[in-house]
């Protein structure tokens, strides 16, 4: 545990963790009491702990609504994935976990590979605000990209033919798809994606601070060093 009095302004009031539910590789709802479980939620309730403040968590549907309500007020760390584009509304800690942005289709889809996914008249699915679509944005020259609000969104438009593609997060692709017999994946992954701890530019932690943390989580065995 650090000193709350010399290290954090703000000893004392609870320490506000944005979560993105939509991110399965971090979070996931419990089917029996409801609420978020996962690394973000286990991490978040940790750093509370560390720096002597309680935790209560703000969560969100999508990246793109917690990112929308930077500079509200509403929350002093998030954990989500590291995007330049970003950078200008938040301070990110080191990465702590890489997960996989990967490509579903229907089963009766023609496409093999994600090598396929970019040419003309494909049209491709994907959630605002994420951070793999930015990538796609940034990398497709031919295929069509689809904003959505969420990432389910996107597997619900594949799947009732708005899409030829609909992109995600290995786990929650992965899950949705279990659920289905006319859905794949397409081998392997288009965008591995680094996830870290922000803080608003203008909030009362620094991004120093939280590299502090994940030190301290890495030396408790709270997360894997080796995974990044």
């Amino acid at each position: 545990m650090r000193d709350p009095v010399t290290s954090d302004p703000a000893a004392g009031r609870p320490l506000r963790i944005a979560i993105n539910l939509a991110n399965a590789a971090l979070v996931r709802i419990g089917e029996h009491d409801g609420e978020p479980h996962g690394i973000a939620v286990d991490l978040g309730r940790a750093l509370g702990e560390w720096l002597d403040r309680p935790v209560r968590l703000v969560t969100f549907p999508s990246a793109g609504a917690l990112m929308a309500s930077v500079g509200d007020a509403g929350w002093d760390v998030a954990f989500i994935a590291v995007d330049p584009a970003r950078v200008d509304r938040v301070a990110y800690s080191r990465p702590y976990k890489r997960i996989e942005a990967v490509f579903a289709v229907r089963e009766t889809s023609p496409l093999r590979s994600g090598d396929d996914v970019d040419r003309p008249q494909v049209r491709v699915a994907s959630a605002a605000g994420a951070a793999y679509h930015g990538h796609l944005a940034r990398s497709l020259r031919h295929a069509e990209l689809s904003t959505v609000p969420t990432p389910g969104d996107a597997l619900r438009l594949l799947c009732e033919g708005g899409c030829d593609v609909a992109a995600g997060v290995r786990q929650a692709v992965e899950a949705f798809a279990a659920q289905r017999t006319d859905l794949r994946l397409l081998p392997g992954r288009f965008m591995a994606i680094e996830q870290a701890l922000a803080v608003p530019r203008q909030g009362t932690l620094g991004a120093s601070v939280l590299d502090e943390f994940l030190a301290h989580a890495a030396a408790k065995g709270m997360i894997d060093d080796d995974a990044i």
